[in-house]
């Protein structure tokens, strides 16, 4: 067979092929070069379809004709305000005029503004079209009123790009929204005022409206923040966890944390249960699929309109049209035209791992479910000389049950092969576990999700029957998350991708908003020095040590603050660490005290030091006290009356300040301790000045890594303070240009990384040059 033949065998049951190909193949030229050459790419298309003449090079053209200009018009567009941005024309003042198409995920912000008009106030000009562009709007400003999804809003503020990941292995922000058509982000200067509300934007309105009635319904007569009804939350809504943390570590390493995700899952298992009501009910085909598609698209909406859901309505929706014009779907070619229009419509989605799961998992189904079908034809056999007449009815259910456990597991094997290289390159996990955990617990949603519809339906008619449905889905949620939990424990079910670790270890020093605090020190079995409040350390600390696979065994705390203890009552729950140094028990934080008073109900050992206690970490490695608040009397100013502590590392010192201002530095001055390190990692003290010119001749340090907030004016780096660095041939290095910074011990030499690109790499060697 020639290889035209083997084209039109495969392009005969894939006639949307060509056309896909193209769309990709646009959306990628476009994304790399933003309409940069598009007279080439057009023309040759032409040229190419004049010569060949087949209807399948037209398709590819097509396509990649289509994508090349809407989505490189998108990127252009992108591009124009990046480089505006980059002149420094956006630190002018500007009134922005737009819709709220997003409220955040505690609808309190950060909003998301689809722009209408961008006017500047001193009437600067040469800024693109405002139009098309999305700006994340900052909480944090009074309002009068709270925003909805719809509203027409008019605020004044400074524009600014995005700002960058600032940890190793946080979340990416700036390309998230990116990839939604935002780059740009506005710090109001006042309340924002209400202009009116957008027609267009109604319809997502009324949903965000339903999403909160139905929200409240689904849990009525529950602990609200109970694990169960959290679960349910995430089921139905998408809404993720937030106080159970080992319930979400127990489904992700089970294989199935992608229950918290309105997917196509869920879709497809609405769906399920609407078609189910309306064959019971006898209603004819054509009702039976309007009623779901309709019914499908409806939870999408009201669910938020998350790309993953409405692909896959539309992807059900062609596929089910099949049906409604007497034509035999093809999974495939339904896959093609949902993808065709996907990124027609939004060419970013092709770069979101949410869209390559979506797509890579039904693929592999569609081309691989028959094979392992195959693989595991023998379990639903029976003996090949046994008439089928002979069974006895038990035998038939025995061999119908065979059957569908053959059936679900097929598919199971046949989506876990699509997700796993996916997952492994993305989240660095692989869960084999899942092939099997899969089929009970997606039962067990199903059960979830219709109690859910069904308790609202109910609450609807008479609360008290709501009520009772909803206790009966908690003990179903219950039953799921114990499931997750026995798999997820299952040895071998599940592995993480180990990284790269520096053989003595590394300090990293977390870069966190407002002045908060948290290092981790990475040697014995990982210490976590503060941890931030509870949203940083979510944010920021917590995804870092998940990437580095670190568990920390002990904790310590410089400050009992909520901007460096606010989540250590979390980090119990976490990593079950073994011990914890405090300052003292009689401050005063309620932060502080929940951790107390957790830390007493679990085997957490607290350690309060005295100055001069040396801690051994390993060989090589010990942490050395220099200030005890234990030993001072009263309470002091919050931000000296912190642990003051240096760390030997193999051969090298580093102090850690925290807070520490005057007060504390004139107060180790006076103590005559040997203060020498080759760092110091120090805060801002707010209430008085850090760093003062003694100090730092005594400690000799050859860099010193301070923290830059922008409020209030104490956590603020003065300018002077570089230069009074500079003079003592100190390397200030300030966290507002850098980011988080990694320390680690490469060839004798100190390495300190930067996070943030651009940042130059610092490396210090034992005799102090550089």
């Amino acid at each position: 067979m020639g290889a035209s033949g083997i084209g039109n065998k495969i392009l005969t049951p894939l006639p949307l092929l060509p056309l896909l190909l193209g769309v990709a193949a646009g959306v990628l030229a476009a994304d790399y070069d933003g309409l940069q050459s598009w007279k080439p790419v057009f023309f040759a298309g032409i040229a190419l379809v004049l010569v060949l003449r087949r209807s399948s090079i037209t398709l590819f053209v097509t396509g990649l004709t289509l994508a090349y200009g809407l989505h490189g018009s998108k990127v252009h567009h992108l591009r124009d305000w990046e480089a505006t941005a980059h002149a420094g024309k956006l630190g002018d003042t500007v009134t922005l005029v737009g819709a709220i198409i997003d409220t955040g995920a505690d609808h309190n912000g950060p909003y998301l503004i689809q722009s209408s008009r961008i006017t500047s106030h001193s009437g600067l000009q040469g800024l693109p079209p405002a139009a098309a562009i999305k700006v994340e709007l900052q909480p944090g400003f009074t309002h009068p009123y709270k925003p909805r999804h719809g509203d027409i809003i008019t605020v004044s503020g400074a524009l600014q790009l995005i700002e960058p990941i600032r940890n190793p292995h946080g979340f990416n922000r700036q390309k998230w929204l990116y990839r939604r058509g935002a780059l740009l982000s506005m710090t109001p200067h006042g309340s924002m005022t209400k202009q009116g509300v957008s027609m267009v934007h109604m319809p997502a309105r009324i949903m965000a409206d339903g999403r909160h009635h139905l929200r409240e319904r689904m849990t009525s007569g529950l602990n609200p923040e109970s694990s169960e009804s959290q679960l349910i939350r995430a089921v139905v809504l998408g809404e993720p966890p937030r106080h159970t943390p080992s319930m979400v570590d127990d489904f992700r390493q089970s294989g199935t944390l992608h229950v918290f995700a309105v997917s196509g899952l869920h879709v497809g298992m609405v769906g399920a249960i609407f078609a189910s009501l309306l064959w019971l009910l006898r209603a004819p085909r054509w009702v039976l699929i309007a009623s779901v598609i309709l019914a499908m698209s409806a939870y999408a909406g009201i669910t938020g309109l998350r790309p993953p859901a409405v692909r896959a309505v539309i992807m059900a929706s062609v596929f089910l049209t099949g049906f409604l014009i007497r034509r035999k779907p093809s999974l495939i070619n339904s896959l093609a035209a949902s993808a065709v229009i996907v990124l027609l419509w939004d060419g970013h989605q092709l770069f979101t791992p949410g869209f390559q799961l979506s797509y890579g998992v039904l693929l592999a189904i569609a081309l691989a479910s028959s094979h392992c079908m195959q693989l595991l034809k023998p379990m639903a056999e029976i003996d090949p000389f046994l008439p089928r007449q002979l069974l006895t009815p038990w035998q038939e259910r025995m061999l119908a049950w065979r059957k569908w456990l053959r059936n679900s597991l097929a598919v199971s094997m046949a989506a876990w092969m699509g997700s796993a290289p996916l997952i492994w390159l993305y989240f660095g996990i692989v869960t084999p576990i899942a092939i099997i955990a899969g089929i009970p617990l997606m039962l067990m949603v199903f059960v979830l999700l219709a109690l859910a519809m069904l308790g609202i339906g109910a609450a609807t008619l008479w609360q008290p029957a709501g009520n009772a449905i909803n206790h009966a889905n908690a003990l179903v949620a219950k039953s799921t998350y114990h499931t997750a939990a026995l798999f997820a424990w299952v040895p071998g079910g599940h592995w993480y991708r180990q990284p790269p670790r520096p053989e003595k270890g590394r300090i990293i020093v977390f870069d966190l908003p407002n002045g908060g605090g948290a290092n981790l020190i990475d040697s014995g079995g990982g210490i976590l020095l503060d941890s931030g409040r509870g949203d940083a350390f979510y944010r920021h600390v917590l995804p870092t040590l998940r990437a580095l696979d670190i568990s920390p065994d002990s904790l310590i705390i410089s400050h009992a603050d909520s901007r460096h203890s606010g989540a250590m009552s979390m980090c119990l729950d976490h990593f079950s660490p073994r011990q914890a140094m405090i300052p003292r028990t009689d401050l005063l934080s309620a932060s502080y005290q929940a951790f107390l008073n957790k830390s007493r109900q679990t085997r957490c050992q607290l350690v309060i030091p005295r100055s001069g206690q040396s801690f051994p970490i390993e060989k090589g490695v010990r942490m050395e006290i220099l200030q005890a608040p234990a030993e001072l009397s009263g309470y002091g100013r919050a931000d000296d009356s912190g642990l003051v502590m240096r760390l030997h590392w193999h051969g090298w010192k580093i102090l850690f300040t925290g807070d520490a201002g005057f007060i504390t530095e004139n107060r180790l001055l006076a103590s005559g301790l040997d203060l020498r390190a080759d760092v110091i990692i120090s805060g801002r003290n707010r209430d008085d000045f850090t760093g003062h010119e003694d100090f730092h001749r005594t400690v000799a340090p050859k860099a010193i890594i301070s923290s830059n907030a922008a409020y209030p004016d104490n956590e603020r780096i003065p300018q002077n303070w570089f230069t009074h660095t500079k003079s003592l041939g100190i390397i200030a290095v300030d966290q507002q240009q850098t980011g988080a910074l990694t320390l680690s011990i490469e060839d004798g030499n100190l390495r300190i990384t930067p996070t943030l690109k651009g940042a130059g790499l610092i490396t210090i060697k034992p005799s102090g040059e550089l």
